[in-house]
């Protein structure tokens, strides 16, 4: 690391790859690159920023420095060349993501520059049976007042299902989740039969469509992780969203699982509702942070 003040920014080039990659492995691994920019000092590069263009005119970047002094320093450069980048070839947003290096490591910073909280995520933990017992007793109230006007089965996800179960997760929960369904595709190449996990899959399918799913990982023995949960929007006023959560929360129940983990949006207001009323704790908040162009 270089102690040097003076540093120059310049465009990245194929050579530079393995530098990107060092600053921000996961975010790189995650993204095919489009422009990206490097701070050089005496021939080391000591920060860089990269951009990745998506749909709907929405642009990401990252950013990083090898130590925060550098980040501070070389910083409003880097995401100044970003800015006006993703500018000219007319996106009309750029974003920083809620796993990236440059929010979790560098917000005052972006702040700085322009961005704004775009959407937050809490993640929760609670006693399976808390919450279990939460949804008990919303169905025993309900009882038979409220029935399902769709035939629908739930069963275990399996291969046929993961392209429905994929496109669905991304246009009924959207935000940063192209990462979870590459997790739930890869853990059920990886995972074996008779793993308990595998009873967690769970569709919901009507007229042989996929109207609902819920995939979940469980972390050690005792404690499940939702990734992503959904029903389509034309069933959100149908009880099969508790359905297909009840039939979840009784294999958990199965395989031993004591306490569930998941993590709720701020663009998903039922999920915050439900938390607050029944007074469940955030134990960790991440932002997306976005700049309008």
């Amino acid at each position: 690391m270089t102690s040097t003040d003076a540093f120059e920014i310049v465009e990245a080039g194929i050579l530079d790859r393995p530098a990107l990659a060092r600053l921000s492995p996961s975010w790189f691994k995650r993204h095919r690159v489009a422009e990206a920019w490097c701070a050089v000092a005496d021939g080391e590069v000591v920060a860089a920023a990269m951009l990745s263009f998506g749909g709907e005119g929405v642009a990401t970047f990252e950013f990083n420095g090898c130590d925060p002094e550098t980040s501070a320093r070389t910083g409003p450069g880097l995401i100044e060349r970003v800015i006006d980048s993703s500018r000219s070839c007319g996106a009309k947003a750029l974003d920083a993501e809620v796993n990236s290096i440059a929010t979790a490591r560098h917000e005052s910073l972006l702040r700085s520059a322009g961005f704004e909280m775009h959407e937050s995520f809490d993640r929760y933990e609670v006693e399976r049976e808390t919450i279990q017992g939460i949804l008990a007793e919303t169905r025993r109230r309900i009882g038979d007042r409220i029935k399902s006007r769709f035939d629908v089965r739930i069963e275990r996800i399996e291969v046929v299902h993961l392209d429905a179960v994929a496109q669905a997760w991304g246009a009924w929960i959207g935000g940063s989740v192209n990462q979870r369904i590459f997790r739930m595709r890869e853990g059920f190449h990886r995972r074996r039969k008779d793993d308990p996990e595998a009873n967690l899959q769970l569709v919901a399918i009507h007229e042989n469509t996929v109207v609902g799913f819920c995939c979940t990982r469980i972390i050690d023995s005792t404690v499940l992780e939702i990734d992503g949960e959904a029903v389509h929007p034309r069933f959100r006023l149908d009880p099969l969203q508790g359905d297909l959560s009840w039939a979840m929360y009784e294999e958990a129940e199965r395989a031993g699982i004591d306490t569930i983990r998941f993590e709720a949006g701020s663009l998903q207001p039922n999920t915050m509702n439900m938390v607050r009323r029944n007074g469940i704790k955030s134990v960790e908040r991440k932002l997306r942070l976005r700049r309008s162009l």
